[in-house]
């Protein structure tokens, strides 16, 4: 199960995982409540492993949490992200190399990891067994809609094209200012991690 909360006061009791509190970048997250975890990923990823997009981005650059798919047998190729990444382990075993064959992160279930930016890391599988999952949030995206490309206005046709392309129609920064003014309190970005 997972889920994202906006402005909403909650009460969290019981389960295990980590909670993210949204940055003073934009708006607050969307209410979405989503689960269980499918048993692949949608997307393909890199040396055999999937992804699926659980929560994606409001807008361009919004944080975004993926479920990472790691068959048994992997051995991902090393790599590294511009930005951190946390992580908590759903199911199945694993381990993630730090650095060009450095120390290794044993990975079970329940266990929480972040990956610092620039840090070198390899995901690796027992070679038997079931898959390892792993619920990965990610601070930003380098995808998202955009007040000028968004399904509702790529996908409004007038007079024959795109309302994207409709300057005379299109809603201004300006008409929407008191609406973000409501939404948008800005808040420190952190990470708590509950048991």
């Amino acid at each position: 199960m997972w889920f994202s909360i906006g402005d909403a006061s909650f009460e969290l009791r019981g389960g295990q995982g980590f909670l993210v509190c949204p940055g003073a970048s934009g708006a607050p997250p969307l209410f979405q409540l989503g689960g269980p975890l499918e048993p692949f990923g949608r997307l393909r990823y890199i040396d055999g492993c999937s992804d699926t997009l659980l929560v994606g981005p409001s807008e361009l650059g919004q944080p975004c949490l993926n479920h990472l798919h790691f068959p048994p047998g992997t051995r991902q190729t090393l790599h590294t992200h511009p930005t951190a990444r946390v992580g908590m382990v759903a199911s199945g075993r694993g381990e993630c190399v730090l650095g060009d064959g450095g120390s290794a992160l044993s990975l079970v279930p329940g266990a929480i990891f972040e990956i610092l930016p620039g840090v070198a890391h390899a995901f690796r599988t027992l070679d038997e067994g079931p898959p390892m999952t792993v619920v990965a949030w990610h601070p930003d995206s380098d995808f998202g809609p955009t007040n000028d490309d968004h399904p509702m206005v790529n996908r409004t046709i007038v007079d024959g094209q795109s309302a994207s392309m409709a300057r005379r129609i299109r809603t201004t920064t300006a008409d929407m200012l008191p609406e973000r003014q409501l939404h948008g309190a800005s808040r420190r970005s952190g990470l708590k991690q509950f048991r």
